[in-house]
């Protein structure tokens, strides 16, 4: 998800004692967060011992179980906090949209719907990243929530779901048309966890157009009904 740079402009409780990242993110949610069963779904997509790329990682709860599933697991992010709690994937501290490396791989994983960060420049700049790092015959997996998505879930809707121990709620303060402002909470071991999301809604149309300007190819004939995009490097 695109969390909000500060914390003042969100309509969610914050918790101002609890640790965060630069950019609002609240780490021990992030290390708490149960699994929701996202490693194996990318893994059943991916070729046996693949080299991934993890952009966004967190605290590495896909890129860890990837690595014990045995990928070879390089996980970034821009936080050393985030990156301290990884155990068995390496770690780069990066921003996304500056990152460059000289390797490629076999595929390139942009998680939490960061494709759905605010403003079309740093998206674009971020599926740069993504196209950059992709061998030729690399996959990029790109999570994102189509807008049917967003139209069932207008201002004030809010679910609560039981995850292990663990219960989490969803809540949509305002709705804004192609922009969402809302609030993520994780209630475990009787913490009360919350986190703030800013998020601009896009189409397929969008999807699209932003990968063919980034050198990608959409490879999904029904995006709309998938959680998890897939992407090739298009042909010159």
């Amino acid at each position: 998800m695109s969390f909000c740079h500060s914390l003042s402009f969100c309509h969610c409780h914050a918790d101002t004692d609890s640790e965060r990242t630069g950019d609002g993110s609240l780490i021990e949610l992030y290390r708490r967060m149960p699994p929701t069963g996202e490693p194996e779904q990318i893994d059943a997509v991916l070729t046996p011992r693949s080299s991934v790329l993890e952009l966004g990682a967190g605290t590495g709860r896909i890129a860890d179980p990837l690595a014990r599933l045995g990928h070879r697991v390089t996980a970034v992010d821009d936080s050393d906090r985030m990156l301290a709690e990884v155990r068995h994937a390496r770690t780069i501290r990066a921003r996304i949209e500056e990152l460059r490396l000289t390797e490629r791989f076999d595929a390139v994983l942009l998680p939490t719907n960061l494709i759905h960060y605010r403003g079309a420049d740093l998206r674009r700049a971020v599926l740069a990243t993504v196209a950059h790092h992709l061998k030729p015959t690399g996959r990029a997996i790109i999570q994102w929530k189509p807008p049917a998505f967003w139209a069932a879930r207008p201002a004030g809707w809010t679910e609560s779901k039981k995850i292990g121990k663990a219960t989490a709620r969803v809540t949509i303060h305002r709705d804004l048309g192609r922009l969402v402002e809302g609030e993520y909470a994780l209630m475990i071991d009787g913490s009360d966890m919350r986190q703030c999301f800013h998020l601009e809604v896009l189409t397929v149309a969008d999807i699209r157009r932003e990968f063919g300007n980034a050198g990608l190819r959409l490879l999904d004939r029904a995006p709309e009904s998938t959680e998890w995009l897939q992407a090739v490097r298009a042909r010159a």
